[in-house]
């Protein structure tokens, strides 16, 4: 209670100190009046003194620095504004790369199922999200919002949606990271392919090996079957269709392996096609070997000559049969060779049938493998039954019995070859 005093004992003073009780005189007409004013009064009276110059202060100070706040926050919409420009553009480049990618990507897809025969995995799906309309529609009006600010018209409503939810920017970085995880899906298709290209390269590369080393005997390659294969498309003809070029996706080098399967691809194609000429029949139903291929005595002149084919013995009228499809080109008396029959199996391979007593078919006939085409004999220049057999490649007499010797790996190759293409 004692402070209490004490502390109303300083009001008092202070009160009595700053404001005593003044009076204030008034003279009118000679006449002379007083006003008394309480501390209490004057005390009110500077109060209000006070408040009043407090707020004119602030309200100065607000109506001064508010234009430099809108212009602040002019500045902030402006600098959002293009963040979101800049965004909405990375959007769109992003979109447009995707697109070409996968285009190029669906290319490659097709080109491989081709080869394959089979479809596929599927390419992703681009799916295109885009941004909310509310927040699109209020940056694309930005100049005009900047105006509205400045009049006070719609501050709070904009601010919040700018500043409180930044809904814009959202939908815009979301979008591109799903383009960027898209792209990401592409670029893993894209390996699975090229790994797949590749294996599929190898495997034609290695084929072709293989046909090498099995046609190795005959002194061929499969070279020399794309040569001759190529020789024989002279007809060609039809419109005109580009060729799809394999260009670069995500690096500089990964359409190469596309380019080179084509290339291996399209090499096996041609030995294979070209070895459905290869002569893999047995040229008799029944024979046994009675002189080589090479350098021997001549059965007459009994002097060292060269002899062409292989001389099959057997029994008068042992079946003969064409060893490969083709047209026949002779069929009749050909001097040395008796009744011959000679066949043009395509693709640079031709094979000829000596000292037949009988020829079943004509010239310009077609005949299949393993049909009969005349009987063993002894006609033209012979010393007993048998049948002279010829292989011919690319106008060269070869020697017939690495071809015989060839004919279960050559029939192996077309049956692969075969079911491959059924597929």
């Amino acid at each position: 209670m004692a402070n209490e005093l004490t502390l109303l004992d300083k009001f008092h003073a202070f009160r009595a100190k700053y404001f005593p009780e003044r009076q204030l005189f008034l003279r009118s007409e000679g006449r002379v009046r007083f006003l008394t004013i309480g501390s209490y009064t004057q005390m009110t009276m500077a109060s209000a003194i006070a408040i009043s110059l407090i707020w004119g202060g602030i309200t100065s100070y607000a109506y001064l620095t508010s234009d430099l706040t809108l212009q602040e926050k002019n500045r902030t919409i402006s600098t959002m504004s293009a963040q979101y420009q800049a965004l909405s553009s990375d959007f769109s480049a992003l979109e447009v790369e995707v697109e070409r990618r996968a285009q190029q990507l669906e290319t490659r897809q097709k080109f491989l199922e081709e080869m394959v025969g089979t479809p596929a995995a599927p390419l992703p799906e681009l799916e295109v999200m885009d941004a909310e309309p509310e927040a699109a529609t209020t940056t694309s009006a930005g100049p005009d919002t900047s105006e509205n600010l400045s009049t006070g018209a719609q501050n709070s409503t904009f601010i919040e949606r700018i500043f409180g939810t930044g809904s814009a920017q959202a939908a815009v970085h979301s979008n591109i990271d799903r383009r960027k995880n898209l792209l990401f899906r592409l670029q893993d298709m894209e390996a699975r392919q090229r790994n797949l290209a590749t294996a599929m390269r190898d495997d034609a590369v290695s084929e072709l090996a293989n046909i090498d080393s099995v046609l190795a005997p005959t002194k061929l390659a499969s070279s020399d079957l794309i040569e001759k294969f190529g020789s024989q498309a002279d007809a060609q003809g039809g419109p005109f269709v580009a060729d799809v070029a394999f260009e670069p996706v995500f690096s500089e080098e990964d359409g190469n392996i596309y380019a080179e399967l084509f290339t291996e691809r399209q090499r096996l194609e041609m030995v294979t096609n070209a070895l459905n000429s290869f002569p893999i029949g047995e040229p008799a139903e029944k024979y046994y070997l009675s002189s080589r291929f090479g350098r021997r005595v001549d059965p007459l002149k009994k002097v060292w000559a060269k002899h062409s084919g292989l001389d099959l013995a057997g029994w008068p009228g042992t079946a003969i049969y064409a060893t490969a499809p083709g047209k026949v080109v002779h069929a009749g008396w050909y001097g040395p060779y008796g009744n011959m029959v000679e066949i043009d199996h395509g693709n640079g391979f031709k094979t000829r049938y000596g000292h037949m007593r009988k020829v079943r078919v004509e010239k310009n006939e077609e005949v299949t493998l393993g049909q009969r085409i005349g009987d063993m004999g002894k006609t033209g220049r012979a010393t007993d039954t048998h049948v002279h057999y010829e292989v011919w490649f690319d106008g060269r007499v070869r020697d017939p019995m690495p071809y015989l010797k060839a004919a279960n790996d050559v029939l192996e190759i077309q049956g692969r070859h075969e079911k491959t293409s059924q597929q």
